[in-house]
């Protein structure tokens, strides 16, 4: 996807009307799931909480396939910290083994490798938590002062 088109959808995305609050949120939480170490579950997950919190879905899913790549890079790193807060010993795993468990079906994968991708979901839990929640308070900031400024202009015509 050329970053013209991107950037063209993430205006649309900005311009749709919807409040500070939601933009922020829907972006976080976009970004949250987007690199939830479990490859085939984010959609599934966004939209329930889409529906669930009222959030713009379109939104969500644009950011999150957005990371998609970065998704997929960091399943093994965040495994790793699992395995470290937990002290686990360090299963020997590559990419190309982890892509083979993947083409096998989610159910092969989620067999051989459950007990490893619990903990990378501790370890994801405990970096991204944050990390979204501190993205969720810079972006409301942002697009407040915007929308205020917005607002204001509105006002002065």
């Amino acid at each position: 996807m050329p970053i013209r088109r991107i950037i063209q959808k993430a205006k649309g995305f900005l311009s749709q009307g919807l409040q500070p609050r939601e933009l922020a949120a829907s972006i976080a939480i976009g970004t949250l799931i987007g690199v939830f170490p479990i490859y085939g579950t984010t959609t599934a997950i966004l939209v329930f909480l889409a529906w669930r919190m009222s959030l713009n879905l379109p939104l969500m899913l644009f950011v999150s396939y957005l990371l998609t790549p970065l998704q997929l890079l960091l399943v093994i790193p965040l495994m790793r910290v699992g395995e470290w807060l937990f002290g686990f010993d360090y299963l020997e795993l590559d990419l190309a083994s982890l892509q083979l468990s993947f083409q096998n079906g989610i159910f092969e994968t989620f067999s051989t490798f459950s007990g490893r991708l619990v903990l990378s979901i501790v370890g994801w839990g405990l970096l991204f938590g944050p990390f979204a929640l501190g993205l969720f308070i810079l972006l409301f900031q942002i697009f407040r002062y915007f929308h205020r400024r917005k607002m204001l202009e509105r006002m002065a015509e």
